[in-house]
């Protein structure tokens, strides 16, 4: 087995992927909810600042690997980790073993579909109660995150995948390559 992180700006997929795995029995860590918790105790100064944040999130990221690694007591436990603030570069650097990294993203989406889309799928999401404008701010800082981060794939050899249309059958494409990395590491 292996861990499996899943990075991607804000509803591009990483949580709907991630929960295909938490039925396969990873535990799913949902690093978006924990970094909220943090912003409110740590990281206020800038919390909205994604270069700044994300070699913390790496370094989180990896020391809860690290732990899981050295915790004989539950017989190894497996990762999903879910989460928006990394940066391939940051992560990579750790090199972590036993694990598969895929990021998500959009780098061509129409920003008032893709409102739309969110108005009538994410009726418990943390959008239901953000405004119009605040989400499409946050759809635009997406797409720039994207084109960053798709770039920093391909320099760290980490796969990207553009859920910018299709977005069902990119999910699944993303499911089978990660499903092809934790069989390769049982052969």
């Amino acid at each position: 087995m292996k861990h499996i992180i899943i990075a991607g700006g804000s509803r591009c997929g990483k949580t709907t992927l991630s929960l295909m795995f938490r039925e396969k029995g990873f535990n799913h860590y949902k690093m978006d909810s924990i970094k909220r918790g943090i912003d409110n105790n740590f990281w206020n100064g800038y919390k909205d600042d994604w270069r700044k944040v994300s070699p913390h999130m790496a370094h989180l990221i990896n020391q809860v690997i690290n732990e899981c690694e050295s915790d004989l007591t539950n017989n190894k436990e497996w990762y999903v980790i879910d989460t928006c603030h990394l940066y391939p570069s940051d992560i990579a650097k750790y090199n972590l073993k036993n694990t598969t990294i895929v990021f998500l993203g959009y780098t061509d989406i129409d920003i008032e579909k893709k409102l739309k889309e969110i108005r009538k799928y994410d009726k418990n999401a943390w959008t239901n109660k953000a405004s119009d404008d605040d989400i499409r701010f946050s759809l635009k800082l997406g797409i720039d995150y994207s084109r960053e981060t798709k770039e920093e794939c391909k320099n760290y050899n980490i796969k990207y995948f553009d859920t910018s249309k299709n977005f069902k059958k990119v999910i699944n494409e993303a499911y089978k390559y990660i499903e092809g990395e934790l069989d390769e590491k049982n052969n």
